[in-house]
């Protein structure tokens, strides 16, 4: 099996994981924002390094969890982009929809939009909302338009036109003009072929937004790894796939959500291996925490919002939150104790890491003797208590209690903010997070999953092999995913109980709603067989996976559902109604159902890492015993360390305990118990 390397990038860290068949290696260095590819660079020589010869084996691939799109959206440091737009539809972006994000908020203002009102523009034409051609494109016009766009500097171009999605004629008529001139575009008619104009506009303008950065950032990454004998450079998308590097800085807008997507697919896996299908990943971070509810498969959706801005693309259903090892600890205007969104980042960090003097959730469980400093990872970045603790002291100060007392308020403060992330996943949707595993990963999760577990009721936490790089290791368990989607026609009604003669595949039998969206469906399987082509597979290389965008007749929202009939309108509409009443509690069956949008979704399986079972150990748990030290919890207790390399399949033990390895600490409190299951995972329970 050919060596393959899977790269995560995170606001501390630039985290790398390689397997080559025989075995893995990982690596852990600092991130370098702005230029996150000098530290993707220095991770892969670093990893070089560990090799026979001091050089990664020529013809080894490359998946890169990418975060340069999401930073440049975040930071507003994206390109300078101009919006053309249906004449009359240029103020789309800042008229927006409108709700109030906050309902309570006298005073709120609206982030401004990534397209300033001077480079917003608008051509003469007009498509009807059937799909006809009401008024022809001024080309002439638009040429003016697109000359006036080159002229200004804008870097990078949207094209979002009215009702585009049903003909797209006009957008590619403008590209053309556009290719003419040198310009950058991205049409809505091809990256977001649906309806809803603002969301539509909105995911188009974000992806010219990112465009330029992004793409300049995989084209040094290709290169560089080209030098050190990559043959293939994939980049993770949001949805759980990855896609070649050429596609991804098409459509950056895809990977905006790369690397946590990463995680969840690694976290899912590992629970699987354990049996475990209903889990909640936990990734804890430098930075952010974020969180995912997995039945079976990641939830998905295409409502996310990223800085304010819609984007409408298929990704992972992440909920993230400014809660890390990184996060800043400070007395607010009220004099209430506060734990992020702020972050110490990479660059001066944790007062611990010898550059900054503000207090944070690592400097906090350093205080309470939660992190062995000395093991930080693996030993070669030893943190510095004495600067934790004048930090947490200084805080402490202000707040009139012990050191001690201010770092526990710390971290208990970031735990109440995890828990009602995870919250906002479970039980806010509907399930009960007492039912769910919770699978933690991130340098920081196992520090703090037990207290969320405990505060939620959850049965168990599972530890992954790995933990801290786990984001890293998921670039290489995904598939190579492509969607396809396309809105369908206003008219395209059904209703259970209308029998369309399954038995006979005959078009007279079948009603008009079920034939336009067998159209749908082969156009979108044609774009797909297309698109595994030019990834460099085979169309038999493919499985691809159905659904339909519903609602009942009358509502404004939809349901994403698979797909299990073409000719039988009950088996095609159960799926909806089923969904309809485990989501809200009812369903309508007698109800006319509205078909909004047809879906493909293309995967390549792509061959995944297998570590043989453990055998059962050998050794007694004493000897993976190393240490023993005071740790704080409501009171100081002396609790042993084990050392994670050392303990083997079937070791049991129960808490309190600090389980030490290279890029993360779990932390057992006295209520539990942890054993070490065949994968090396750890499994973690609370004592009855």
């Amino acid at each position: 099996m050919p060596t393959r390397i899977g790269v995560d990038i995170g606001g501390t860290f630039t985290d790398l994981y390689q397997w080559d068949g025989r075995g893995v290696r990982v690596c852990k260095v600092p991130s370098t924002d702005p230029d996150f590819a000098g530290g993707v660079m220095s991770g892969l020589r670093a990893l070089a390094e560990q090799c026979e010869g001091g050089r990664l084996e020529a013809g080894h691939t490359v998946v890169h969890g990418s975060t340069v799109a999401t930073n440049a959206l975040l930071t507003r440091r994206g390109a300078r982009i101009g919006l053309v737009a249906t004449k009359g539809f240029r103020d789309v972006l800042h008229i927006g929809r409108q709700n109030r994000p906050e309902l309570y908020n006298l005073h709120v203002r609206r982030p401004p939009p990534i397209v300033q009102c001077e480079d917003c523009y608008e051509v003469d034409e007009r498509v009807g909302a059937d799909g006809t051609v009401v008024i022809p494109l001024d080309v002439a016009s638009a040429r003016r338009v697109l000359e006036t766009i080159a002229e200004s500097g804008v870097d990078s171009v949207a094209v979002c036109l009215l009702f585009s999605f049903l003909n797209p004629r006009h957008e590619q008529a403008i590209a053309e003009l556009a290719a003419e001139m040198g310009l950058s575009v991205t049409l809505s008619s091809e990256l977001l072929p649906e309806f809803r104009e603002y969301e539509r506009t909105s995911t188009t303008a974000v992806n010219a937004y990112v465009k330029p950065v992004a793409r300049d950032h995989y084209e040094r990454i290709e290169g560089e790894c080209r030098g050190l004998g990559t043959r293939r450079l994939n980049i993770m998308q949001s949805n759980g796939g990855q896609i070649s590097v050429r596609m991804a800085g098409r459509e950056p807008v895809r990977t905006i959500l790369s690397g946590p997507a990463g995680g969840v697919v690694a976290g899912l896996h590992h629970a699987r291996l354990l049996g475990l299908k209903r889990v909640v990943t936990y990734d804890m971070g430098g930075t952010s925490t974020d969180v995912c509810l997995c039945d079976e498969d990641p939830a998905l959706t295409t409502e996310a919002v990223i800085a304010a801005c819609p984007i409408r693309v298929p990704m992972i259903d992440i909920h993230t939150i400014g809660a890390g090892g990184g996060s800043i600890a400070r007395i607010d205007e009220g004099g209430a104790l506060q734990v992020g969104p702020q972050s110490a980042g990479a660059n001066p960090g944790p007062a611990c890491y010898g550059r900054g003097e503000t207090p944070t959730v690592t400097d906090a469980n350093l205080v309470l003797g939660r992190i062995v400093p000395e093991r930080f990872l693996g030993g070669r970045f030893p943190l510095d208590s004495a600067a934790a603790e004048r930090a947490v002291g200084e805080l402490a100060t202000r707040m009139h209690c012990l050191p001690s007392d201010a770092a526990l308020g710390i971290v208990a403060v970031a735990d109440a903010h995890m828990t009602r992330a995870v919250k906002r996943v479970t039980a806010e949707r509907g399930t009960d997070p007492s039912e769910l595993a919770l699978c933690s990963f991130g340098g920081a999760g196992a520090l703090h999953a037990c207290s969320l577990a405990t505060a939620l009721n959850m049965p168990a936490v599972i530890v992954p092999p790995n933990p801290g790089i786990l984001s890293a290791t998921g670039m290489l368990l995904a598939d190579l995913i492509k969607d396809f989607s396309t809105s369908l026609p206003g008219g395209c009604l059904l209703r259970s109980g209308v029998q369309s003669r399954p038995d006979i595949y005959v078009e007279v039998s079948v009603p008009p709603a079920l034939q336009t969206l067998r159209e749908a469906m082969g156009d979108l399987m044609n774009q797909a067989a297309r698109a595994v082509q030019l990834e460099g597979y085979e169309q038999d290389d493919s499985v691809l996976e159905r659904y339909v965008d519903m609602r009942y007749q009358g509502q404004s929202h939809e349901l994403t559902v698979p797909l299990e009939s073409l000719t039988d309108v009950d088996r095609l509409l159960a799926p909806f109604h089923a969904e309809h009443e485990r989501r809200f509690g009812h369903a309508a069956r007698d109800e006319t159902v509205q078909l909004v949008t047809a879906r493909i979704r293309a995967v390549v399986a792509i061959e995944k890492p297998e570590l043989p079972a453990e055998p059962a150990a050998t050794t007694p748990v004493e000897a993976a015993r190393i240490a023993s030290r005071r740790v704080m919890f409501d009171a100081a207790v002396e609790t042993p360390v084990y050392d994670r390399d050392r303990l083997q399949c079937g070791h049991e033990f129960a808490g309190p305990a600090l389980v030490v390895e290279d890029h993360a600490t779990t932390l057992l409190p006295r209520e539990w118990r942890a054993r070490v299951e065949p994968t090396l995972a750890l499994y973690l329970w609370p004592r009855s």
